[in-house]
């Protein structure tokens, strides 16, 4: 669980991008969430996360955006644009285009289907992925207030796979924290991300007044709004685009691409078994 010097100081930069990405953040802002100067900061995020930040920061921005187009047809792309820390709607639009493929209305109007099996194409097999063909029972979904959770976390990059799930399951056992439940953190909704770009953060719920543990990466869980959906024992694992797929269009709640999907785990078994899928909601933008 334990993370090097660097990684812990750059994940700081990465979460500021996940969290303020509809801000205008800077240079200066993302160099001192990691403690470096300006000009070291860009080396050591190019060489732990394989691309400058402000990149992470224009696809956090344009993943958001992909999210909200399929969750709320109805928004304008003005506010959409807005709320998501583009300038301007052109701005969005032109790099909308150039990251997909197609604009913001066709992606909308399905062409994200298309774009999806590409990239699905691409990728190696993986559970979530074999998972898609199966649909959830929408009457099991409920709707959750989660508190927010002070955690210890360590972050893997690439999709969850075999290669993954090993990574996961040797860090719990190495972990010089106890464990007990636990959670998983995603970002990426609908499978849209390489595997250099996707992330997963593996994390520890800090008991109340615990002293904080050195080298560990310390975060927090956002609370809120979430619909929950219980595995039942020996259930196949349920993808994260299959939920977001059941999700009424016509709900007052819709998915949130601000916070993370959870995966909650009752312990650190071999292999690995989630007990229950968090989807993010907010109060749809009339």
């Amino acid at each position: 669980m334990q993370s090097s010097p660097r990684q812990l100081r750059i994940e700081r930069a990465v979460d500021l991008i996940n969290r303020g990405y509809r801000n205008a953040l800077t240079l200066d802002e993302l160099a001192a969430a990691a403690c470096y100067s300006s000009c070291h900061f860009v080396c050591a995020f190019e060489a732990e996360v394989g691309e400058a930040p402000f990149e992470t920061l224009r696809k956090r921005r344009l993943y958001s955006c992909a999210y909200r187009l399929l969750a709320e047809p109805g928004l304008a792309i003005g506010t959409l644009a807005a709320e998501s820390g583009f300038c301007y709607a052109t701005s969005l639009a032109k790099g909308f285009r150039r990251h997909f493929g197609m604009s913001a209305s066709d992606w909308r109007q399905g062409g994200w289907n298309d774009w999806a099996g590409r990239a699905r194409a691409a990728m190696a097999p993986n559970p979530e992925l074999l998972a898609d063909g199966t649909a959830p029972d929408p009457a099991r979904l409920r709707l959750v207030r989660q508190p927010s959770m002070r955690v210890i976390y360590r972050r893997f990059r690439g999709v969850w796979g075999a290669h993954l799930i090993a990574a996961a399951q040797a860090a719990l056992d190495s972990a010089r924290y106890p464990v007990a439940g636990f959670y998983g953190a995603r970002q990426d909704l609908l499978h849209l991300r390489g595997g250099h770009e996707a992330c997963y953060d593996l994390c520890i719920p800090l008991a109340a007044g615990a002293a904080l543990p050195r080298h560990y990466a310390i975060g927090e869980l956002p609370g809120g709004l979430y619909a929950a959906y219980d595995l039942l024992p020996g259930e196949p694992y349920r993808s994260w685009r299959s939920l977001f797929g059941l999700w009424p269009p016509n709900r007052r709640f819709v998915p949130d691409p601000a916070r993370p999907m959870l995966e909650a785990y009752p312990d650190r078994s071999h292999p690995l078994v989630c007990r229950t899928l968090y989807l993010p909601l907010v109060t749809r933008q009339r």
